[in-house]
């Protein structure tokens, strides 16, 4: 994590031309009014068109803004060739170990002749999300370069170089041990609510269900992870995650729930060094479901979809923006 006493903030790379200057607040774009579905289509297509505009209060229209930042992202990892080319490399190398593990797995033994392997295309695209979901342990230094380069793409105050100065097998080591806490939580860590909601009527469907959104929610918060890194200044932290209040409100129900309370309290430890991202998606709740429906519809496209981490990080970066006092967010 970035330290207070971290690097002095920098651009994306050194000897480029600084970014743009922040506009002042009294030249900055409000969102249009929504009033109709009519206006749905158009209010997506000016947030995406107008990357620093500032949606109006209420629901729909942060979740415009959401999409429209995905939109926005897409098209500059499209048309900027500093991103471009630095979101290329960590995403061939990513897609070359996701074509591994899914070589393997449609290829291999399943123990069962009477167990079908996964098609590869299927086992590829299982690998991709997993991957997506947890922190890029080896390619660090490369996504961060991307992190970085979104900030400069989208017209930002220069980030900050976090990790500078911590060796390369350190880094490896932490993150390594935060793909770990973080493969727990995504595998294991609504087991015992999951086991319940399989008691309910098509308890099996819906369990499915939760524990995909579940897995999903991780991934955009993998994607807010490295734009608050570069963010400068020391990192704010976090309280209580929501999931952590929301299974200790069911714990508090009845005696016989009280192991929910526990799970929350586990799930809050596992995910500490994460709370700043996941506060950040409850405070920016509806742009995130906005951002996190758009970048679904990205991760199926193809090609597009090869560069959903690299388009997710960028979007996540243009959400974070709103959090900057000079930028008049709601």
């Amino acid at each position: 994590m970035s330290s207070p006493q971290g690097p002095a903030a920098e651009g994306g790379v050194e000897g480029r031309g600084a970014p743009a200057e922040v506009e002042p607040l009294a030249t900055v774009l409000t969102g249009p009014a929504v009033v109709t579905w009519r206006d749905l289509a158009p209010a997506v297509g000016f947030y995406a068109a107008n990357s620093r505009a500032v949606p109006r209060l209420g629901p729909v229209d942060c979740m415009l803004f959401g999409v429209g930042q995905v939109l926005h992202a897409a098209r500059l990892v499209a048309r900027d060739p500093e991103l471009r080319r630095a979101a290329l490399w960590p995403t061939l190398l990513t897609l070359g170990g996701c074509g591994l593990l899914a070589w393997i797995s449609s290829t291999g033994q399943t123990g069962d002749p009477d167990t079908p392997r996964l098609p590869a295309f299927q086992a590829f695209l299982v690998s991709f999300v997993a991957i997506s979901s947890m922190p890029p342990t080896l390619l660090q230094r490369m996504w961060l370069r991307v992190a970085l380069e979104a900030r400069r793409a989208l017209g930002l105050g220069p980030g900050e170089r976090a990790f500078d100065g911590v060796g390369h097998v350190r880094l490896v080591v932490r993150e390594s041990v935060k793909a770990l806490r973080q493969f727990l939580v995504v595998s294991i860590g609504l087991a015992p609510l999951l086991g319940l909601v399989r008691a309910l009527p098509l308890g099996a469907e819906e369990a499915a269900v939760l524990g995909t959104l579940w897995t999903f929610y991780w991934v955009l918060v993998d994607a807010f992870e490295l734009p608050i890194e570069v963010v400068p200044g020391p990192r704010r932290g976090g309280g209580q995650p929501w999931y952590a209040r929301g299974l200790a409100w069911i714990a508090g129900k009845s005696r016989f729930l009280r192991p929910f309370g526990w799970m929350g309290r586990m799930l809050a430890r596992l995910t500490r060094p994460w709370h700043e991202e996941v506060e950040a998606t409850e405070r920016r709740r509806w742009e995130t479901l906005g951002f996190g429906l758009a970048a679904g519809v990205v991760l199926v496209i193809p090609v597009v979809g090869l560069f959903f981490r690299s388009v997710a990080m960028v979007a996540a970066t243009g959400i974070l923006q709103l959090d900057d006092p000079g930028r008049g967010g709601s």
